[in-house]
């Protein structure tokens, strides 16, 4: 009947209808347990064992693979794997409930890191996982580890949570869903897996640590930076497909990201690289670090000219040591105001077997935290006096130092030969002196305060020299080596380094000036990082071995946190970075000096100030006896009388050296903060 056929027909359309609604909340209440991942939970601090926990949701009480990312995983969502991740261990637990599950990583040592990509990999009802956890440590306002994202209520101990960085990365082929992470963890329904690590852990290498800064782009410390996409609202966690299950919905497109290798250029004229040099150099002063930003990211970015990123991050390092942790080229926080003036020049005083030298150099103090030892060391040998404590006759050696100036500006030539000593091919010398002093008649000659500093227990007499004639015109660091004899103090060697654009001595009066104003000092802003300790002992020995080998050095305690310290072994004070590299390339050819490197650091403290020696070297023993290790250092004062002045310590900031000051003052010595 016609009645009946329609009956019947609206029957099977609401039934298809009542099908699709169903199928429809289905899909709605799925979605409400999405496979997805948690946040990360971490409970360590910095310089203790890692130990993280993180839950999953799963679609159903079914198998789950979980691991941590391979190489490979971590290059489908553009970052690299950074070594660190290999002394991680994923422990599985039992599912806390039908569809949750929790998992723990951990690390058998101590971790020290200024940040690392955490990347998880998880497999469920078909579809693949990648979720990546940024991890940093915020050193002003503790030494805790920080999770990047949303935090919950934090524990009484102040436990730092949070959700991973958002990321997108392309599905994986098919092929490559079976293809599961080393050390990946498998669960099945009702079954107890016992832990197992995501991959073995390596062992500190240091043969291999030694060639690890060859190739920047492979640099373990370098943070890396964040990658930002559009994704699916039920991975607004920060979780992306690496294989994808086959719903049209969740099929995304990737997110293009930069190539920031480094790309081989191919050398071009003086004109046309000139050029170049000034296009790349940034047009601003001063550059604020990115979230996700390092230092090495940063110059592979922004090279400059044909200059390799080990001679630009060095660069930038020696030019803003204040802005990083603990001084070294690997403490970098995003938000860093770094200070590009003149980077070209800094860069080309750098060259690249240098750079190279220092950023291992540095990789090796930052690993050195990883053996500290908080419990305190009582050093068995005492400190022996400083080689400049031995010499008796500095009056007598900077009256020969303006003799020979005074010489020089009345062109009394054969006065002014008479400083220097005559050696086997006196004769040699002493015409080609004249010839030179003779070309250019009427000289003007004047300098700064002058400095003394010993090497191999040789003085080295160095002030800002200024000279100007009819003809010729030059400034720079003059240094004058003497040597003492029955007949006094004589010249044995004599430089002169004229100033960079980028030096500190620049920040003198022109040459016209430097006479009028001669009580001008020269500022002593670098000093020779030596070597860094986890003991004290060593730092000791290896002070008084710099010293028997003519060398004023002394150690100074580094804190890392409120009970754990390491010792640094610094030598002397120095006009630039150049004055001081040219010692560095000494001390790094003694078994006692190879991890020397030249540094920035203006400030130190000034315990006493006298003209007397016998009083300077009281001062300097009761420092020793103290357990503070001093340095003297040795200068002529506007009056022309020697000053010795006794400082303690090397700092890049004016408030590291607080710690250093209560110290001092608990022991009775009254210490000022100083530029030298």
């Amino acid at each position: 009947m016609p009645g009946k056929k329609v009956w019947d027909l609206e029957v099977k359309l609401f039934f298809k209808f009542g099908i699709v609604l169903l199928s429809m909340l289905c899909i709605l209440v799925s979605e409400g347990f999405a496979f997805s991942i948690g946040e990360l939970d971490v409970r360590s601090q910095f310089g203790e064992k890692f130990d993280g926990t993180f839950e999953i949701d799963l679609d159903f009480d079914g198998p789950l693979e979980l691991g941590l990312g391979s190489v490979d995983d971590y290059s489908k969502i553009g970052l690299e794997r950074q070594d660190i991740i290999d002394e991680l261990i994923l422990d599985s637990v039992l599912r806390d409930e039908k569809l949750k599950a929790t998992f723990r990583i951990r690390s058998n040592k101590p971790l020290f890191f200024p940040s690392l990509n955490l990347l998880i990999r998880a497999s469920h009802n078909g579809g693949t996982l990648l979720e990546n956890f940024l991890i940093t440590v915020d050193f002003q306002q503790s030494l805790a580890l920080n999770v990047r994202g949303k935090k919950k209520k934090s524990p009484p101990k102040e436990i730092l949570q949070g959700k991973s960085e958002p990321g997108v990365s392309q599905g994986a082929h098919p092929a490559e869903e079976q293809n599961i992470a080393e050390g990946t963890i498998i669960l099945e329904k009702k079954q107890k897996p016992a832990p197992v690590k995501a991959q073995a852990a390596k062992p500190y290498d240091e043969k291999a640590s030694s060639v690890e800064s060859q190739d920047l782009a492979t640099n373990p410390i370098d943070p890396t930076p964040i990658k930002d996409g559009v994704v699916h609202r039920r991975r607004l966690s920060g979780v992306t497909w690496a294989s994808p299950r086959s719903v049209q919905e969740l099929r995304l497109k990737p997110k293009p990201t930069k190539n920031i290798e480094l790309e081989a250029k191919k050398s071009v004229e003086k004109k046309e690289k000139k050029d170049f040099v000034q296009k790349k150099s940034t047009p601003k002063k001063v550059y604020v670090l990115q979230k996700g930003e390092g230092l090495f990211s940063f110059v592979r970015k922004h090279n400059l000219g044909n200059y390799h990123p080990a001679q630009m991050a060095v660069a930038i390092w020696i030019r803003n040591i204040d802005k990083f942790i603990f001084g070294n080229i690997h403490g970098l926080q995003a938000g860093v105001k770094l200070d590009l003036t003149n980077l070209e020049e800094y860069v080309s005083e750098v060259d690249l077997q240098t750079a190279r030298k220092i950023l291992r150099d540095q990789e090796v103090e930052w690993k050195l935290t990883k053996s500290v030892d908080t419990v305190k060391e009582e050093p068995a040998t005492a400190q022996i006096p400083l080689p400049s404590e031995r010499i008796e006759s500095f009056d007598e050696l900077f009256k020969q130092a303006n003799g020979w100036q005074t010489t020089w500006k009345r062109m009394e030539i054969e006065n002014h030969l008479s400083y220097y000593k005559v050696l086997e091919d006196g004769n040699s010398f002493m015409n080609s002196k004249k010839r030179l002093l003779s070309r250019y008649p009427k000289p003007r000659v004047e300098t700064s305060s002058k400095f003394v500093v010993l090497k191999e227990g040789v003085p080295i007499v160095f002030f800002d020299q200024a000279f100007s004639s009819e003809t010729l015109k030059s400034r720079g660091l003059k240094e004058l080596k003497w040597d003492h004899s029955e007949s006094g103090w004589k010249i044995i060697g004599e430089k002169f380094h004229e100033w960079s654009s980028g030096s500190e001595g620049q920040n003198l009066e022109s040459v016209a000036d430097v006479g009028a104003k001669n009580k001008q000092t020269l500022p002593l802003s670098f000093i020779i990082h030596v070597s860094s300790h986890s003991q004290k002992s060593a730092a000791l020995s290896l002070t008084n071995r710099l010293r028997e080998n003519g060398f004023d050095a002394h150690w100074t305690p580094v804190r890392v946190s409120m009970q754990t310290f390491i010792y640094r072994v610094y030598i002397g004070r120095f006009a630039d970075w150049n004055q001081a590299h040219r010692m560095v390339r000494l001390l790094r050819k003694k078994p006692y000096g190879t991890h020397s490197t030249a540094i920035p650091y203006p400030y130190t403290i000034q315990v006493g100030e006298t003209n007397s020696l016998p009083a300077a070297r009281t001062l300097l023993e009761s420092l020793r006896k103290s357990g503070f290790s001093g340095l003297l250092l040795v200068s002529e004062d506007e009056s022309k009388r020697t000053n010795f002045r006794v400082v303690v310590g090397a700092f890049k900031k004016a408030e590291n050296a607080s710690w250093m000051l209560q110290q001092l003052k608990l022991n009775g010595f009254a210490g000022v903060l100083m530029s030298p």
